[in-house]
């Protein structure tokens, strides 16, 4: 960036100086000698057919710039700038001293006499060809020394350079007036300008932060594939794996999410296995036990005490049958991910239909009182589940009830609900969460024909799971008693 601030400042040093010599010569082309020796330089013209191979420098001197190139030690340069008439003007410096200030200066002032213009005039004119501030100031202003003064008088031009060398300027006696043109000053070229500074500041807090951005962004982007993985496996994906790359806490926390993952499904694998176990183990041995007793019914159907004691036997049997078959239906709900086949269903005719397949106490009478079921819009649900849900609901509530059970279903905002309300007792608000928990039972005291097995309200809770809906319990505002609800989205999404 220095290097083009730098050539930017000689080109603007410089471009007033050829623009002199420029029309000196464009006027008296004979002037060349004595100008390469006013200049101390090598000046010649070559014609407009030889213009510079370099389009990029002929394109620049075409548009009016100028070109410099200047040796490593900045003693010696060399400047091109265009022709009034298209030739290509080169001015090889030797040296670069106070020679070229003053012969600029005696230059300036020769073309103003010859122009016939006042000077302030001329020097509108030809202000805008320099590249640093020309004007015209009282003698007596200057503070000149003696020496100085009667350097002036004679003609000289007074080239004035500060005691720390940053600045110059030059200064021309201007004839039969008591003013001085000054050219200048002249500012040393600053590579730490506040410019220069303000841009290298830029760049480097805009690399910085496409540095910092690009950390956190990558930061952001793994612990997004984090978060869809964690996702994923909560949804029961149990295969849901992260690329656990790199030795920083990102790739850490991937692979101890991978390790927790893969205990996941080690134990989601163990759990599986013994469910199948105990539906080979348990259901053979209750079905062989029940065929032996309904042999030794047949055998003793006239002794009534034996065939009390194998009724009971038979209960028992029927309790551990529904045992094993609640356990099974839990244990594939909570292993991550049941199959699920949704079908469009009417679910006011399933709620139907299970009121209508409901055994209750005969003291206890079960209602549908829902929507018309021929009316009722479909709904994407598992059918079986969802049967399975309603159906335990009403089992519940037909054990409490002291006398009523009403079943609704409605539909609102695409969103289908299912309520099952009895008469009974109802549930106390701070048990509300913990009803519906795997094994919970509200009162020990109570028997497993009152209570249940505990395991079938956490059966609907993981079935409305599976269909990205809720179940919930409250009071009853017509009856007084539980309410259960069942809530989902009408249409399923992945």
């Amino acid at each position: 960036m220095n290097l083009v601030r730098s050539a930017q400042f000689n080109e603007e040093i410089a471009r007033g100086s050829l623009y002199l010599i420029s029309h000196r010569l464009a006027r008296d082309p004979e002037a060349i000698a004595e100008l390469s020796a006013r200049f101390d330089a090598d000046i010649y013209i070559r014609p407009p057919a030889e213009a510079p191979e370099d389009e990029y420098v002929r394109s620049r001197l075409e548009r009016g710039q100028v070109m410099i190139s200047t040796s490593a030690d900045g003693r010696t340069a060399f400047m091109e700038s265009q022709m009034p008439d298209g030739g290509w003007l080169s001015v090889n410096l030797n040296t670069v001293t106070e020679v070229q200030a003053q012969a600029t200066a005696s230059l300036l002032l020769e073309d103003w006499q010859q122009s016939g213009m006042s000077l302030d005039i001329f020097l509108e004119k030809v202000r805008p060809k320099f590249g640093f501030p020309l004007g015209v100031v009282r003698i007596n202003e200057l503070l000149l020394s003696d020496a100085d003064f009667a350097r002036m008088q004679y003609g000289d031009v007074l080239v004035r350079i500060s005691i720390e060398g940053s600045r110059a300027e030059a200064l021309a006696k201007i004839p039969g007036q008591p003013l001085a043109l000054k050219l200048g000053p002249i500012d040393e070229f600053n590579p730490y300008s506040f410019r220069a500074i303000f841009v290298i500041v830029t760049i480097g807090v805009l690399l910085i932060g496409l540095g910092v951005y690009w950390v956190v962004n990558t930061f952001e982007t793994r612990l997004r594939k984090l978060e869809q993985a964690t996702s994923r496996l909560s949804q029961g994906h149990l295969n849901a794996r992260v690329n656990s790359s790199g030795d920083d806490p990102v790739g850490r926390l991937g692979r101890s999410f991978n390790k927790m993952a893969e205990h996941i499904q080690r134990l989601i694998s163990i759990q599986r296995e013994m469910v199948r176990a105990v539906s080979h183990e348990l259901r053979t041995p209750v079905a062989r036990i029940r065929f032996g007793a309904q042999i030794i019914e047949d055998s003793v159907m006239d002794d009534p005490f034996v065939s009390k004691q194998l009724a009971g036997m038979d209960a028992d049997i029927q309790e551990l049958d529904e045992l094993i078959d609640e356990i099974l239906t839990y244990a594939r709900l909570e292993e991550g991910g049941p199959i699920l086949d949704f079908q469009k269903v009417n679910v006011a005719e399933v709620a139907e239909q299970v009121v209508g397949e409901a055994r209750p106490p005969a003291h206890v009478t079960v209602t549908y009182e829902g929507a018309d079921p021929d009316n009722f819009p479909f709904s994407e649900v598992e059918p079986r589940y969802v049967h399975r849900a309603i159906q335990n609901l009403v089992g519940n509530a037909g054990r409490y009830a002291r006398s009523r059970v009403k079943v609704t279903c409605s539909v609102a905002d695409d969103i289908c609900r299912v309520d099952v309300e009895d008469d009974g007792p109802g549930i106390p608000e701070e048990d509300w969460d913990r009803v519906f928990s795997a094994f919970a039972r509200l009162d020990d005291s109570r028997t497993r024909a009152s209570g249940g097995y505990g395991l079938g309200l956490s059966i609907v809770r993981r079935i409305m799971y599976w269909h990205s809906g809720r179940a919930k319990v409250d009071r009853s505002p017509e009856f007084g008693g539980a309410r259960f609800s069942l809530i989902w989205p009408r249409i399923h999404t992945d």
